[in-house]
């Protein structure tokens, strides 16, 4: 309920119209319904990014695991990343907060400080499984509202879906035959599904795709809304070309896991959502996993983070 009422909140009273001149002039308003980019986050945002911040000489050194920060007379001196000692002005810690919590306990010292210290708590409720998967249609499907998100509450994983044709341009192409791409999350992972009674996490993939299948097809909410948006067609009068489960996902009867473990907001770690200032004068905490007026953990929440991190440097940054 909280999070559901931090969402209405900010698209019924929220004030600021903001123009993407990146995304050929879209912009936001108050009422626009779900938030996303014109088209896959990669390719039209972070790609674009990446090969501009290059251009102005920035370094990036992907998949290059932190190891430590090195702390002393109050502040780090530097980064010590795949046996490199990396020196700066500023460190910003903007990982997953099991992996912060790790890099922060090999300095006891750092724990002296209160944000810092959070992180124990914050990640109490440890790893949490939400696995996403596409589905692709070879029909175009209306539904009731565009740029609308769907919570299927009848389903047993309490499954949640996008229609990516609603917000995409119409030249990104959504796949070999496709004209309807329907992104979606199972969330609960310790529920037994409805066709092979089995919890989530100890599924095959072959299970998986087919109890996602089945909670789909059987959920009357959706079924009364395509009916209801495609002049009486249901889904079964639609072709699923295909399901796929995204790609860091490992099954195995020990249990699924991901490559990076998977943090949320809980009634039990929103109380320890950290600021971004860490209180180490050049350490800056910046995440959906930090303190913001979002207050979730959503990219809404990691967009507003990563803006209060910035700030901190350099006070021009708008909130």
């Amino acid at each position: 309920l909280h999070h559901c009422g931090h969402f209405f909140r900010k698209q019924l009273l929220g004030k600021r119209i903001h123009t993407h001149e990146s995304q050929g002039g879209w912009v936001h308003k108050t009422g626009d319904n779900w938030l996303l980019l014109r088209g896959p986050s990669s390719e039209v945002w972070f790609e674009p990014w990446v090969s501009y911040l290059q251009s102005k000489g920035v370094k990036f050194n992907f998949n290059a695991p932190l190891e430590s920060l090195n702390y002393e007379n109050g502040k780090i001196n530097s980064a010590l990343i795949e046996g490199e000692e990396l020196k700066a002005d500023y460190f910003i810690l903007a990982i997953n907060p099991f992996i912060a919590q790790k890099i922060i306990e090999k300095t006891p010292k750092l724990l002296f400080h209160p944000e810092l210290k959070k992180f124990s708590s914050l990640n109490q409720d440890g790893p949490h499984i939400q696995v996403s998967w596409r589905m692709a249609f070879k029909e175009k499907i209306k539904w009731k509202r565009p740029r609308c998100a769907l919570v299927l509450s009848d389903t047993p994983w309490n499954l949640t879906m996008f229609a990516q044709e609603q917000a995409w341009r119409e030249d990104i192409s959504l796949g070999e035959e496709a004209l309807s791409l329907w992104t979606g999350t199972a969330c609960i992972a310790e529920v037994k599904g409805s066709l092979f009674n089995k919890e989530l996490k100890y599924c095959t993939k072959e299970e998986f795709i087919a109890e996602i299948k089945h909670q789909v097809s059987h959920s009357q909410a959706l079924k009364e809304l395509i009916k209801e948006a495609n002049k009486g067609k249901t889904l079964k009068d639609f072709t699923l070309i295909d399901l796929e489960v995204w790609h860091e996902w490992e099954f195995s009867p020990q249990g699924i896991k991901g490559k990076q473990d998977k943090w949320v907001t809980t009634m039990n770690t929103q109380p320890y959502l950290p600021l971004n200032k860490s209180g180490v004068d050049n350490l800056i905490l910046a995440g959906a996993h930090c303190k913001t007026a979002v207050d979730v953990w959503s990219i809404e929440g990691a967009v507003e983070s990563g803006r209060r991190a910035s700030r901190l440097i350099d006070k021009r940054v708008p909130l």
